[in-house]
């Protein structure tokens, strides 16, 4: 595709008069741009390994860009945002061909990056930018998907901290300790059972980025969300999207907690959410 032949993968295409040649004649400069595009990832968005990419295909535009226009790659805006918001979208999922070759034929038009532009293109081809409540709510604890969000969420904190461990981390606000602690009555066996699984506890809306300070020893570890907060700042509450009644706090709250904070989630969001 970089040689302008296309997304669909056809065998023919190798044996086209002077692709191979371009591919051995340009090499250096082809591995050049994918290597500037994965530094760019890494040093840009929480996308620190493959794991946490869904799909490799939201790339292909942006090195075709680094790849024919260096110069203006070197000035594009937005693109952490178009990538993050396609990846979690699922833009490039299922047959993708078209989406790609629009989106590089427009982009070859503009000779530069284009996040708008780009948006646009993909909406013409009948895809959706944005999610459902329900599956924006299903990325929480574990899932990939999670540090797309957290990438929307949090721009201020540091991607590219010098030590890797220093990297910020997904935490649980209601400690998962405490909330397997709690236990209700079978109506069937008259056991007691486990009243949040690990679905309930896992959930997005229990769920906050720490920095390896605040969740290492001597940090938040099963602190109670009623000690962690209290004497937190407003500015802090607000970053992290809590809900600011200390009473919602009380480990005995827990669901309207997060009632309280999947709205919250829900307005910053409401742009993305459908």
């Amino acid at each position: 595709m970089l040689l302008d032949q296309g997304a669909q993968y056809e065998v023919s295409k190798f044996r086209k008069p002077g692709v191979r040649e371009a591919i051995e004649a340009q090499w250096d400069k082809l591995s050049d741009s994918i290597r500037a595009i994965v530094d760019f990832v890494r040093s840009k968005t929480y996308i620190q390994c493959d794991k946490a990419l869904p799909s490799y295909l939201a790339l292909i535009p942006l090195v075709y860009i680094r790849h024919h226009f260096t110069n203006a790659w070197a000035s594009a805006a937005n693109v952490e945002n178009f990538l993050v918001r396609t990846l979690l979208a699922g833009a490039f999922s299922g047959q993708s061909d078209r989406i790609l070759d629009a989106l590089v034929k427009r982009f070859k038009e503009l000779e530069r990056f284009d996040a708008d532009e780009g948006f646009a293109i993909i909406r013409s081809q009948n895809r959706s930018l944005e999610i459902t409540h329900d599956r924006f709510f299903e990325m929480g604890y574990g899932s990939k998907n999670i540090h797309l969000i957290l990438n929307l969420w949090y721009p201020v904190f540091s991607h590219v901290p010098a030590y890797d461990n220093n990297l910020p981390q997904v935490d649980h606000i209601f400690p998962q300790s405490r909330l397997k602690a709690i236990k209700v009555t079978n109506q069937e066996t008259g056991r007691p059972v486990m009243l949040y699984r690990d679905d309930a506890r896992n959930q997005l809306a229990n769920c906050m980025l720490l920095t390896r300070a605040e969740n290492g020893a001597g940090g938040k570890g099963d602190i109670t969300p009623e000690e962690w907060f209290a004497g937190k700042s407003s500015d802090y509450l607000k970053l992290h999207l809590i809900p600011e009644d200390p009473v919602l706090w009380k480990m005995d709250r827990y669901d309207d907690f997060i009632a309280a904070r999947k709205a919250l989630i829900s307005d910053r969001f409401a742009w993305l959410l459908v």
